[in-house]
Formats: structure tokens, sequence, C-alpha cells
């Protein structure tokens, strides 16, 4: 697979008008949804991405691996390795290398992949912040710990819709970032820089709210598939997992644009 690039698309038509959309002063919604629709393409695109898949399987196999006898060594499997003195930012440096090692193996990067390997590093570190609390310095066992606990439904639902919201973000804010500072100044969508980083919270809102819809399913998706894997999910099951959360998640923004256009 070659090296795609999310550059190519805001020339396309539909994208033109998202440009016609914030000229106008449209809402949010109305935004949010025309630049879904410039986006397709890019989207289709990130659910057939083997760097999207790669970061989607990560994702399970950690959530996994917490339930097996020796969790070091399952995800050693699956090319991933903590020291026994880890810390957050170890954690989050292991999942760029093993992703990273991945790419290197196909022989190719693209911006899809490096949107999940980065969505997934920062689903991790929050949810081991958030775990962790308080802490000044945790421990390596602390670490260890709070990282174990993604093998709870309850936890791993709260992770996944982190990374599915992430990614969504990301490429949503790559194509606004396109057109939104060409339209700062007077008798443009927004008189100040404030109102575009108003505008880029109100749109992140958009998508997080969005992404509540797959939360629950995620869940529900581990709890079941680790239990008929008889505690393993392989490749291609959380390669569907990732395909149909974010089409759950597009769909979802797709609805809460039409009824804010309403």
């Amino acid at each position: 697979m070659g090296h795609v690039r999310l550059g190519i698309l805001p020339s396309t038509r539909p994208w033109r008008a998202v440009v016609e959309l914030l000229a106008d002063g449209a809402d949010v919604g109305q935004v949010a949804e025309a630049t879904w629709q410039a986006a397709d393409k890019a989207f289709e695109c990130i659910q057939k991405d083997p760097g999207f898949a790669e970061a989607a399987a990560l994702l399970t196999q950690l959530a996994v691996s917490a339930k097996k006898p020796d969790p070091s060594a399952h995800l050693a499997k699956h090319g991933f390795s903590l020291s026994e003195r880890s810390s957050i930012a170890e954690v989050a440096s292991a999942i760029h290398r093993t992703l990273d090692a991945k790419t290197q193996a196909r022989g190719s990067q693209t911006d899809f992949g490096e949107v999940a390997q980065n969505a997934l590093v920062g689903a991790i570190t929050r949810h081991l912040e958030n775990g962790l609390g308080p802490l000044f310095t945790p421990t390596a066992a602390d670490v260890h710990g709070a990282l174990a606990k993604l093998g709870r439904p309850s936890e791993f639902s709260g992770v996944a819709r982190t990374f599915f919201e992430g990614v969504s973000r990301s490429c949503l804010e790559y194509f606004l970032s396109k057109t939104l500072h060409s339209r700062v100044g007077a008798g443009h969508r927004f008189a100040t820089t404030a109102q575009v980083a108003d505008f880029q919270e109100a749109m992140a809102k958009h998508t997080s709210e969005a992404s509540v819809i797959v939360e629950r399913f995620c869940g529900e998706w581990f709890s079941k598939n680790r239990f008929t894997g008889g505690g393993d999910i392989t490749r291609q099951t959380s390669t569907r997992f990732g395909w149909y959360a974010m089409e759950k998640i597009r769909s979802e923004m797709r609805v809460r644009a039409e009824a804010d256009a309403n």
C-alpha cells in the first residue's frame, strides 16, 4: 500500500461546500455534517488502513493481556514490551515503538496510521493518569496495576471510546485547519482568532458527544468476543471492531448534524 496523504481531499467539490458554509456563518452542526461528507473518502480509507487496524488490535490485546497468567508474555507475542520499571511515559513510548515496528515491516506509513497511533497513545495515557489519580510519582507496580484495569469491560469501553473519538476528531480538525484561519477578519466568519478557537472547541464537543454511541458497544463487544474466543481476540476480529466503531460514530455525527439543521 502506498503513502496516502490527506492533503489531496480539500480540493474536492464537497470541501468547497464546507468553505461556503463557513463563509455563510453556518452553525457547528451544519459545518460538521458538511465536513464529514467532504472527508468521506478519508474515513473510508482509514477504516481500511493497516495502521488503524494495528492500533485497534493493540488496544484490544492490551485489554486481553490483563486476564492472562503472564500479561507480559502475551503482549510480547504482539511485539509490545515493558520493563519492570514502567512509567506512563514508557507505556506511551512502547506503543509508539510497537506500531512503528509494524509500520517498518509493512514498508509504508500513512497519515491515517499516524492519526490512529497518536489517538491510541492519548487514550491509554489518559486512562493511566485517571487511574493513578494524584500520585506524584507512581511506581511501576502502580502503572502495571492501572494498565491491568483495561481487562474490565467497563474500563475498556471508556478507553476505546476515547481512542475512536481521537481518530475522528483529528481527521475533522485536519480538514477544518485548511480553511478556518483563512476565514478570520472583517467580513469573514470569524472576527478574531479567539472565535476560531471557540469554534474548534465546539467542533471537539460535537465529536465527543457523537462518540458516546460507541462506549456501551465497545464494552459489550469486548466481553462477548473474549468469552467466545476462549480468552483471546483475533486480529481479524479486532479489525472488524475498528471498522464498525468508526461507522457508528460516522452515522451518529450525520444524524446529529441533520437534527441541528432542522
